[in-house]
């Protein structure tokens, strides 16, 4: 027996929370907002809304191999340089969901220095 692909709660099937609901619509639609963030008790749909949202987004296109998941056209250069190594080659990825735990620090979130290596070779490196 195969098993099926984990699909999101439809978010049109999410009753009550209407503001959560508009302001995540609204950050979709809206880069300049820069993000949503939901806090609330347990159990209140937090998670299952913006899963739902992120299962409603087209794929993003994406450098292929690229860990940071760099868009193709985007003209910031990539610290591993991954557009010069993939030319035009471009694939669709899904939109990430990402949940951060209420004492995330910054270092946890982008990344810091790879002191394993740092201290094994004396080299500086980023680690993501």
């Amino acid at each position: 027996m195969a098993i099926a692909a984990r699909t999101p709660f439809p978010f049109t099937a999410i009753v009550g929370q209407a503001e959560m609901k508009q302001a995540l619509l609204l950050a979709a639609v809206e880069p300049r907002l820069g993000g949503v963030m939901v806090f609330g008790d347990r159990g209140t749909g937090k998670s299952t809304a913006v899963r739902a949202l992120a299962g409603l987004l087209p794929p993003m296109k994406v450098v292929p191999g690229c860990r940071y998941k760099c868009a193709p056209d985007d003209r910031s250069p990539c610290i591993e340089g991954c557009r010069e190594r993939a030319g035009k080659h471009v694939e669709e990825s899904a939109v990430p969901f990402v949940d951060l735990p209420l004492g995330a620090t910054e270092d946890r979130v982008v990344g810091s220095l790879d002191l394993e290596r740092a201290l094994a070779t004396g080299e500086k490196r980023f680690e993501p």
